[in-house]
């Protein structure tokens, strides 16, 4: 299934992308793009602005660095390099600024953007995105577009101006921007989908190794779209746009982070914390010091794909997960190396939503899996539980038990009425711990204590239970205590256990609980795969699914038990 499921998801991504190509690109036949120039605006102390730059106005290419600094009023003039064709109706502007403006086409005022000023307060900023319809052009004649700006409340630094004019048929421009859009809500709705289906799979359920970072991964997989449309579908005053630049920088880091978090606790890649930590710091580093809003994301987000890619190398099991997973990746790290700047504008987030998609898919899966796994571990805890119930109450035992009482009776009265109050509280406590799927370490050690009490009193002489716990509220699968107790006795014998107590010892070890019992060793062969062991292991599998381990066997001169647990945090 590796094979097929690598193509799938590859063949879904290259169709989304495509779709997406194809929406995105204009027919640049249809299209004019003007060649730019600059110069700094000379303005009066007072009085009305000007209406056309002065004849020895310091006129230069447009650089889109230098006017990235630029904030007093300045001018702009575009200029198309061919003449205007005779019929030219229904031809718009499409003018990206950051900045107030004022236009005039060809001469003629065009409704203005924002109000152009001396001074921040007498400005008002203008949208960054506008587009307004064009009056005929003279037939032959070449179109020049005059600006006067200002941008004197952009206050964060950017490296780029990123200026432009554009001339095109209306439809075009109106129309033709909200085409790829679709097709990114189309993504959009499939990952909340598949963020939602996840979550009601999730629910009720323990948590899961990475499934806190899965659900944030899929909020910033949501709201990267929701930023990125934000200027083609909606538009903003220019002073958001720094803000927003930040807001996507902020997102593609989080991203970095979460993509190599969630995969190393997904299929469980130890990571030295001092790794963590120069990667985490290589990504602020990324983020904070390359120029560029559009280089930093890039950079971050080729680094965190390629760290993605070396975890899921590490990874020696699950190869139906890490094939799709690996190939998605490295996909995605080809695209920002060749194109990142096109690859950011929309392909990386069809990626995204792709690769989250599987992610949540089969995260839910295993969450299924898992399901069916445990309900099979508690119908087999259950059958070994009534075995071990029926054997605490076998008539052979019951037989021997009420005859040593009897005797008590007539020779030890005392004795025989702690016996039967042992057996009423052995069976109280059978009875409870059979109901429950898991008890305090106290009352399961109680359970114990009654069971060598009531054995002591039938062979006359003391076994004893000591105890050597960091903390009892410790809470376990009930039984599993008394289970290797009775396997000891059944193995060494009450006389060999009367000799050598039972030694309890419970210790937190960083995030894992050890539980360790010895007992006599004794001599009886096939120790250590009965009833009681598959009892013990259904148990913790059920209660701590990839998080126990049971292991039992001689050690020195005792019969060692030894659980650890992983702790819950």
């Amino acid at each position: 299934m590796q094979i097929p499921r690598t193509f799938a998801v590859l063949a879904v991504l290259l169709a989304a992308v495509a779709a997406w190509l194809a929406a995105a690109t204009p027919d640049m036949t249809k299209v004019q793009v003007m060649t730019g120039e600059m110069a700094p605006a000379t303005m009066p102390a007072s009085g009305r602005l000007p209406q056309r730059p002065p004849a020895g106005a310091d006129w230069r290419p447009l650089d889109q660095r230098v006017l990235a600094g630029w904030r007093d009023p300045y001018w702009l003039r575009w200029r198309s390099t061919a003449p205007a064709a005779a019929d030219d109706a229904g031809r718009a502007l499409r003018l990206s600024l950051r900045g107030a403006s004022r236009l005039y086409w060809n001469g003629q005022p065009l409704a203005g953007n924002g109000l152009v000023g001396r001074t921040a307060a007498q400005e008002q900023p203008g949208r960054i995105d506008i587009v307004r319809v064009l009056p005929p052009s003279a037939a032959g004649g070449t179109d020049e577009l005059l600006v006067l700006a200002s941008s004197l409340h952009q206050n964060l630094p950017l490296h780029s101006a990123d200026a432009f004019a554009i001339v095109a048929p209306a439809e075009l421009l109106y129309r033709d921007v909200m085409r790829p859009w679709l097709i990114a809500a189309f993504a959009t709705g499939a990952l909340a989908t598949a963020c939602l289906y996840f979550l009601a799979v999730q629910r009720g359920r323990p948590r899961k190794p990475g499934a806190r970072s899965l659900l944030a991964l899929c909020a910033v997989g949501l709201a990267l779209p929701m930023i990125e449309a934000w200027r083609p579908l909606l538009g903003y005053a220019y002073p958001w746009h720094g803000q927003r630049l930040l807001m996507l920088l902020a997102l593609h880091t989080a991203a970095a982070a979460l993509l190599p978090a969630y995969l190393a606790r997904r299929f469980g890649v130890a990571v030295p914390a001092g790794v963590r930590i120069v990667y985490l710091s290589a990504l602020v580093a990324l983020a904070a010091f390359l120029p560029g809003f559009d280089t930093r994301s890039a950079a971050v987000l080729l680094l965190s794909l390629l760290a993605s890619a070396g975890l899921l190398l590490r990874v020696r099991d699950a190869q139906e997960e890490r094939g799709p997973i690996l190939a998605l990746l490295l996909a995605g790290s080809a695209a920002l190396a060749f194109a990142p700047g096109a690859f950011l504008d929309g392909p990386y987030f069809l990626l995204l939503a792709v690769l989250m998609g599987f992610l949540l898919l089969r995260h839910a899966a295993h969450l299924r899996a898992l399901d069916r796994h445990n309900a099979s571990l508690r119908e087999e805890r259950a059958q070994l539980s009534l075995q071990l119930l029926q054997r605490g109450i076998h008539p052979h035992w019951l037989m021997n038990t009420l005859t040593c009482l009897q005797e008590l009776i007539e020779q030890a009265p005392p004795r025989a009425s702690r016996l039967v109050e042992s057996l009423a509280e052995q069976f109280d406590r059978l009875r409870d711990s059979s109901t429950r799927q898991s008890v305090p370490l106290e009352d399961e050690l109680a359970l114990c204590r009654s069971h060598l009490d009531i054995v002591g009193l039938a062979s006359d002489q003391r076994i004893a239970l000591e105890v050597d716990a960091d903390d009892t509220r410790l809470s376990l699968p009930p039984g599993i205590l008394h289970a290797q107790i009775e396997n000891a006795l059944t193995h060494a014998g009450a006389g060999a256990c009367a000799q050598r107590p039972f030694r309890l010892r419970v210790h937190r070890l960083r995030d894992r609980w050890i539980v360790e019992l010895r007992s006599a060793c004794g001599s009886a062969p096939h120790r250590g795969r009965g009833t009681g062991t598959r009892y013990i292991e259904a148990s913790l599998a059920s209660a701590y699914p990839n998080g126990w381990r049971f292991d039992q066997g001689i050690d020195g001169a005792d019969w060692c038990g030894r659980i650890e647990l992983t702790c819950a945090s």
